[in-house]
């Protein structure tokens, strides 16, 4: 098999095989748009040359910046190739976003998702606070229109698991609708992507209840082994599923 390498940098791959009609892009690293991140420029410069008809993008990222990340994941959606999302071990926060992409979401039994709420770093007077917060606000609702299209339930349950920073599993990111297929763990999955130095990533606070959230996990599991999922069903049963799939 004839393989092509371009752009080779410490968190940044991209192969072109030739005979299979296909394009591998790996994204493992911080998302940003300094020189050592993961730049939505660079995606649509690697994005400009590919002609195969199927992009497979490998994913183990903490995430990085919310508008890189939408940036990324809206290129993706625009390009004609057919994309295949893979999660070789983590794709938390904006890579979350970037993997909500894909017509297609493999994720091996022992890797993850995180998905949060906006956050940032902020000093100032009480209206610079007031006036972030707002603007955080806002970004929440373009992250969320990132996550519904393919989140199984309401916007409402979408909202708690948000709010709580969740952590999810392969076998509840299918039942919630974030990723299309379970495969057989990786025996050996990449090292977890270290911060450039200065850059972390905190929590943010919540008022969710740890038994809402597994409510919610719980009853996608239930319907994700059982019968199609109906969307319309309403929110009375989402809080059965993420406490049986996290037995």
């Amino acid at each position: 098999m004839k393989n092509n390498v371009f752009s080779i940098k410490q968190n940044f791959k991209y192969f072109n095989s030739v005979e299979n009609n296909t394009a591998s892009i790996y994204i493992y690293g911080y998302i940003s748009s300094y020189w050592d991140g993961i730049s939505s420029k660079r995606i649509k410069e690697t994005l400009d040359t590919i002609t195969a008809d199927e992009i497979h993008v490998h994913i183990n990222s903490g995430g990085g910046d919310v508008f890189e990340s939408i940036a990324i994941h809206n290129l993706f959606k625009r390009h004609p190739s057919k994309i295949i999302i893979h999660v070789d071990a983590l794709a938390g926060s904006g890579a979350s976003l970037i993997a909500m992409a894909g017509d297609e979401i493999i994720m091996p039994a022992n890797t993850m998702m995180m998905i949060h709420k906006a956050a940032t770093f902020i000093f100032g007077n009480a209206d610079k606070l007031r006036k972030e917060a707002d603007v955080l606000d806002k970004i929440d609702i373009a992250v969320k229109a990132s996550y519904m299209p393919r989140f199984a339930g309401e916007e409402s349950e979408l909202e708690v698991l948000l709010a709580n920073e969740e952590w999810l599993n392969a076998d509840e990111c299918k039942a919630l609708g974030f990723c299309d297929i379970v495969a057989e763990a990786i025996e050996e999955p990449p090292k977890e992507p270290e911060m450039p130095d200065g850059q972390t990533e905190e929590p943010e606070e919540h008022d969710a209840s740890e038994e809402t959230v597994a409510n919610i996990l719980a009853k996608y599991s239930a319907q994700a082994t059982s019968s199609p999922l109906n969307k319309k069903q309403g929110t009375k049963n989402i809080l059965n599923v993420i406490a049986k799939s996290s037995r």
